[in-house]
This record gives structure tokens, sequence and C-alpha cells, in this order.
């Protein structure tokens, strides 16, 4: 493979195997053996669950066999009959698929799992432990983290739990006939403290872990000497079965699981303490059923999770991808939850970690609901879920739209969800990521996902940042935006980057996000705020953790780790400035330009600046050559007026949204007025009925009557109208405003019916000022009723329809009865 012209960048390519007979007169007269014939494997289109039962009919719908599936069958163990088909039900331990059961050993049963009297939790000193166990079985236990064989030890009598650690317990049928019990795991916390911090227990056979040829945590045979150590185990894509008990920040316990576990990470495996990925299947105990992350509340059910070191920086300030993900959270970006947490490995406390999301087809299910089977997910490589044609159809046809075309920003928005898109790229040029998109090496930590339906857009994520900031020789002098345009190592990333900036349009929301986002994410206050939120809640923790691994990695003391984090929030100070710079240099836009915003009178409503709202009066810095947009909103009782400036760059003063060239360094203030100031509504006496009369053209009005100070009605007009006085309040927009009182003062009431004559049906309005019990009936001139309806606790306008298609044609009489007074009306139905 070579470059095909001088100024071609792309060398990926897909790579086949294949095999054939060099001879073109040979042919095979047959399949050859090494050939894997087509085949149909008998298979049932169903799966079977615990608590169900299987069910062998014949065509009559007889019964000939059944089975039920019990809770204590795992995943392991198999049942069937022997002798084959015929014989009593057995449990085997291997399944027998195609081949005969009458080889395998007959188990009738398992073993009852055996009891422990002292649960698992913290104790300030040691423990008897007692286990209960199953008549006719032998519990054996092991406190290093290994399943119990009958080769450990026998339980026989009391347990003593002097330190903390882990007992895991096993029973076994004396006779031979059971299959052993589950393993009953318990974590015992001797004199040691968690902080308030969600606790996870690791347990797992010491050779998954130590075994210098088969554990994942060890180098193994096959390991470089050289940092990061190649070819060592915790380099292999190795996992192993293991068990896991999980404590909440008070010390209870919220679950069990089974799961693999694996070692997570890049470089930072060859660190002394290493991440975990931890991958709950279903042929194990499922999903994980517990939220596991306290600010992602409605994640209840995890496939998988990781438990970080803190990557580059679990040598310092342990934080810094947990403060960049944090901030990124009020914006587009998809990025890993957060939860620090304390881990213990086969009872050895194992420091600090943080539980974090894995960026996978079930990340996406859990955020934003779309099936994990409908997830398109790419990564540097290629397809991680799905196809990644549609990326590839989206690279050529932007790079081949010229950014100068009317129809360029629909085009990207149709491929890419470009507020995702300016987000990501802001932020990640923002902290100057080197381990990104080929900046200072290849293509790394680049991580994007569309549904796989028709116009379904993609959307970038970002993760590991510890590499940001400066890290190993970067400095805020260097212009990231242009070194994203422009990487080392060229790829279709960066090269849609740099060509959707060509776009003018796309520049300018690019630049005007850019500050919006200096301007609050990134303002010191802001991010020192969300640092220090997360450094209070390490800090208790800290010294335990430096005591158990500073002989062996940092930080190495409680002040080193403070300074490190405080190290962040000073980096970020210094950025703020050159991040400025390198927008006005980029873009050759005509330097950096304040703006303060207000609004008067004051609290009377609120300024959104491009994408962000904030709290007024404020200051801020954009830059010219890009106009902002500015939109006043009022607050309650309150209508927007006008606005004034120093800069009369923008088109009429009264539209309550401008756009202001920031040519100069602009003042804006949005004025206001109170509702009732500007517009009046009074009660107006329209023949037989009440309405409102608005002094201004409103929409979405809301209306409320009320008569003698009682509510009665929310209708837009009152219809015959009872002597008393009303008033009417108006809503709409921000803007609540109440009339003045209205009296209605008659010689007599009558009720309101029409049409009259009627036909099928009789409208009839009438007003309560009183709650009542009243009594409608209608009557024939003979007086013989006709129709009667009750209502109990009536108030307010009635204004109802009735059916009167079956009363024969002629005079009737419609009489309302209260508890005080009766009206009466005459119809005619023709």
């Amino acid at each position: 493979m070579h470059n095909a012209t001088g100024n071609s960048s792309d060398m990926t390519g897909n790579f086949f195997l294949s095999a054939g007979i060099a001879s073109t007169t040979y042919n095979y007269q047959g399949l050859p053996q090494w050939i894997i014939p087509p085949m149909v494997l008998p298979h049932a289109d169903f799966k079977l669950s615990r608590g169900e039962t299987v069910i062998i009919s014949d065509t009559s719908e007889n019964i000939i066999d059944s089975a039920y599936i019990s809770s204590a069958i795992k995943n392991t163990i198999s049942r069937g009959r022997t002798p084959d088909g015929v014989g009593a039900w057995c449990l085997f331990n291997s399944p027998t698929p195609n081949a005969s059961n009458n080889q395998s050993t007959c188990y009738t049963g398992v073993v009852p799992a055996p009891q422990i009297n002292l649960a698992s939790g913290w104790y300030s000193a040691a423990n008897p432990v007692t286990v209960v166990t199953a008549q006719n079985a032998t519990s054996h236990y092991t406190t290093n983290g290994d399943v119990p064989d009958q080769l450990d030890n026998v339980v026989n009598g009391t347990i003593y739990i002097n330190e903390s650690s882990v007992l895991s317990v096993r029973s076994f049928d004396n006779n031979g006939t059971a299959l052993p019990s589950p393993t009953v795991d318990r974590t015992y916390i001797i004199n040691e403290n968690s902080h308030d911090l969600p606790v996870v227990s690791i347990i797992t056979d010491e050779d998954h872990l130590w075994n210098w040829y088969t554990g994942i945590y060890v180098m193994g045979p096959n390991a470089s000497t050289s940092y990061p150590y190649f070819g060592s185990n915790f380099w292999q894509p190795w996992s192993r079965k293991s068990r896991m008990e999980f404590f909440d920040g008070t010390q209870t316990k919220q679950f069990e699981a089974e799961f693999d576990l694996e070692i997570h990470g890049g470089w930072s495996r060859a660190e002394p303490q290493k991440s975990f990925r931890v991958d709950a299947k279903s042929i194990y105990t499922g999903e994980i059923k517990h939220t596991l992350i306290k600010r992602k509340p409605h994640i209840t059910s995890y496939n998988n999770f990781n438990l970080r070191n803190g990557g580059q920086h679990g040598l310092s300030d342990r934080l810094q991808d947990a403060i960049m993900s944090r901030l990124a959270q009020g914006t587009e970006i998809d990025r890993m939850g957060y939860q620090p947490c304390i881990v213990y490995l086969n009872g050895s406390y194992w420091g600090l970690y943080g539980i974090r999301e894995k960026l996978d087809e079930h990340y996406v299910e859990s955020n934003h609901g779309v099936p994990s089977d409908e997830v398109q997910l790419i990564n540097r490589d290629g397809s991680l879920v799905g196809s990644p044609a549609h990326f590839s159809e989206s690279y050529d046809i932007i790079m081949n739209t010229s950014t100068s075309s009317d129809n360029f920003l629909e085009v990207f928005s149709s491929r890419f969800d470009i507020y995702n898109y300016i987000d990501y790229f802001v932020f990640q040029t923002y902290i100057q990521n080197r381990d990104w998109l080929g900046i200072d090496w290849g293509l790394n930590n680049v991580k994007l996902w569309r549904q796989d339906t028709l116009d379904a857009t993609w959307r970038y994520m970002m993760y590991d940042t510890d590499f940001a900031f400066g890290l190993y020789g970067g400095n805020i002098y260097q212009n990231y935006i242009d070194r994203a345009r422009n990487p080392t190592s060229p790829n279709d990333h960066s090269e849609l980057f740099d060509h959707v900036l060509e776009n003018d349009d796309f520049m300018c929301r690019f630049t005007n996000r850019y500050n919006d986002l200096i301007n609050t994410t990134f303002q010191t206050a802001n991010f020192n705020a969300t640092t220090d939120e997360l450094k209070a809640e390490l800090a208790p923790a800290i010294p335990d953790h430096i005591s158990n691994w500073s002989s062996q990695m940092g930080p190495y003391s409680f002040t080193s780790w403070s300074n490190a984090v405080n190290s962040i929030k000073s980096y970020n100070a210094s950025r703020i400035s050159t991040a400025r710079q390198h927008i006005n240099q980029s873009f050759s836009l005509y330097g950096q330009r304040d703006i303060d915003l207000d609004a008067y009178p004051e609290d009377a409503g609120v300024i959104k600046l491009n994408s962000i709202i904030p709290e007024l009066p404020w200051e801020g810095v954009y830059h010219g050559g890009c106009p902002i947009t500015a939109k006043a909103t009022p607050n309650f009782g309150y209508v927007f007026s006008h606005w004034t400036s120093n800069n009369g760059n923008y088109q009429n003063e009264e539209e309550d949204s401008i756009q202001v060239l920031m040519n100069i360094n602009t003042e804006l203030t949005a004025n206001f007025d109170s509702c009732s100031a500007v517009i009046d509504v009074d009660i107006v006496a329209d023949g037989n009925l009440l309405r409102s009369e608005i002094s201004e053209e409103v929409s979405g009005v809301f209306y409320n009557w009320s008569l003698d100070g009682t509510n009665i009605s929310e209708d837009s007009v009152l219809y015959n109208p009872t002597n008393g006085n009303y008033t009417l309040t108006v809503r709409f927009d921000s803007c609540e405003i109440a009339t003045e009182i209205f009296t209605v003062a008659r010689e007599s009431y009558s009720l309101l019916l029409f049409p009259n004559p009627a036909i099928d049906q009789l409208h009839v309005q009438f007003i309560l000022g009183e709650q009542n019990d009243i009594n409608l009936s209608i009557y024939s001139t003979s007086g013989q009723k006709v129709w009667q309806n009750n209502r109990t606790d009536f108030i307010g306008q009635f204004n109802e329809i009735i059916d009167i298609s079956t009363l024969a044609r002629g005079a009737y009489i419609l009489r309302v009865e209260t508890p005080t007074k009766d009206y009466t009306e005459r119809f005619i139905r023709i």
C-alpha cells in the first residue's frame, strides 16, 4: 500500500486473507476436508429462563414430557434424562449437545447455599463467623478470593476474621450425588474508613490476577523490558470470571454480582495500580440493576462500567479527566459520568478509583434512549458496532461540497449534529488535548455514534483527556485550532474540521460558541468551583490511598496531590487569554471586543447571548468580525420595550432578537416595561354577555373570571351574567393583568336559552355566584316532568347543550332550582 498521489493522506486499508489453487487447469472434484460445508444446526427459536417450564407435546396437545427450569440451575449446568430419554431427570455439570447423556454423572440436585451469620460490612474489631451447612454436606472456605473446592479448609466451628478480608464458602454433598452449592462471599473491612464513598469489593481467584502465565495483573513471560511493557499479560484482551459486592456511601450493601474482569486503559496499564473493566454478562448474573453514578440517577442498569485509576494523572491529581467530563455536562458533548469510589481486591484495600461509563452502544441506549441494536459506533480503527459506510459517505459528500455553497451548512447538518460537533471541537482544542485527532502522534481517542436510521446524524464522544492542559511538555501558547486542522497525522476527522471552518457561517458559529464557553464554563470562578467540588469528594480518602501506594507510585503526599489539583486551575486561568488570541489568529478576525449586558429595570428580564443566558449585569469578551445574537425575554409582569447601546450596528431596536456587529467595545441594555403600564384590559358589556377588551394585539390568552371574589369561569366570555361584582384576570406571555371591578345590576334575571325555537339541541346558559346544588328540569305545558338532571356543589358559568331530540314537538318550560331560588324560561321544540 502506498500514497496514490503526493496529496493523499489516507493510509487506511481493508485486508483479506484468501486461499486458492495456483493452477488454472485443476479443479477440486469435491470439497476438501479443510472447508466446512454449509449446514443447518437444529435449534429452537426461543430461550428458556429460570422459573419457566418447557413442555413437549404431540400434535393433539397431549403432554409427552415437561421440565421446570429451577432457579438453582446455573448457566454451566444442563438438565436431561439418563439413560437417554427414558431415565430420571438429572443435572449435569457440563452440557452434552449432540452426544449421549449416558456417560455423564447424574446429579439429583444442587446443595443449598451455606448460611453465614456475619453480614458483609465494616467492623471495628475481629469477629467470629459461624456457618450453617445443609444436612449431608460439608462446607469449605477460602480467604484469598478463590472459589472453594474440596481441598480447601473445612468449616469446622468458628472462623475468626482478624483483618480486612473476603470469606468465600461453598458446600459439597457428602455422597457426591448433588452438585456443589453456589459460592457465598462476604467482605469484612476491619478498622478502615470508606469516607462516605461507594466501595466496590472485587473477589476473584488468585490465579486470575497473579499467575505468571495466565494472570491478568502481572507482566508475564512475554513482556517488554521498557515502559509500558508491551507484551505483558496486562496488555492482553483477557477476561476472568469474578464476583463483586457493592456498598453505597453509607456502607450499606446494595448488590452482589458475577462478571468478567479485565484490565482497562492505555499506558496506565503499566502502573502498579491498574484500571479495571467490569463486564456484566447474561451468562452470569446479568445486568447490574443499580444507580452507580449519582449525577446520572436516570441510569439504573449497567451492562458494563470501568473502574479508572486516573489514567496518566493517576500519579498526580487523579482528577483531570473527571473534571473535564463534569465541565462538559453543560454542553452537547457525549461524555462519561464519574463517581469516585474505593476498591478492595480480594479483601485488600486497592485505593481510589473512578466509576466511569463505557462509551459503547449500551451507553447510547442509557443516555439517549436509542436501542443498542440500532447504534452505529466507530473509532479510529473503523466500526465497533454496525457499519462505517455512512461516515465514509458523509466524508465524501461534505468534502466535495463547496464551503461557499448556500446549502453547505444544510448538507453538513444533515450528516453531523452541529451542536455536538461544535462543542466537541471547541472543548478539545481549548483544553489542548495532545492524545487526540493525531495531534502529536497517530489518530487516537476519537469515537462517534449515530442511530441506524435514515436521517440520524453523527455525535462525537469525549474521553481520555489526560494529555490535555500541558501534560508532558504542552503549553498554553500552542494553537490547537490550527493543530487540529493540520495535525501530525492527518485523518478524515481533521480534514473535515479544516474543511468546514472554511465556511464563514460555520466559522462564526464556532467562534461565538467558543467565546460563550470561555465566558462561562472555563471562566475561573466556574472552573475552580467544579474542580474544588471534585477535590473535596476525594480529599478525606487521599491519605489512605497515599499510604497504600506512595512507595510504588504517586501522589507521594497530600500536599503534592493538592498542588497537582490546584495546578489544573492555574493552567486554566492562564489558558483563557491565549485561547482568545488563537481564535483571532486562526480566523483573521478583528480583535477582542468587550461586551457589557444589562436589563432595565433590574430583574425585569434576561438576555440570551448566542447560546448562553448569563446572570445580569454581565461582562464578556467576543471578537470583531462575527456578529453576536442577543435575544431579550421579559420576566413575569414585564414586556420587552427596546434596546439601547453605544453600538448602533443592529437593525431594529424594538425587535427582541438582534444581531450586533462587534466592531467596538459594546454596552447593550434590554429595556422592559411593566405589563400594566403599556397594556390595558377592560370588561365590556356586549348585549347579554361580558367580554374582555385588550389594548394590544396578543395571543395565547388565558382568562379567569371572578364574581364577588369567587372564581367562576375560564371562558373568554360570560353569558347572561347575574348581578354582582366581576373582575377578569388575563394571562399571556409573561403578563398577568387584572381589570377594575365591573358591576352588573339588572332589574330582573332570566335564563338564556338558544336557539329558541330549537330542533334537537337546546343551549342553556346561566351563572351561579354561590356554590349550590342545582336541579334542572323540563316540563310540558300540562305540568308533566319530561327531563331532569342534577348537579352538586355547582358554582360558576353553566354553559351546556341539552339533547331534546326525543321530546315531542310543542312548548316546554326549563326550570333551574337551587335551595334559595328558582328560575324558569319557556322554549319551543319544532
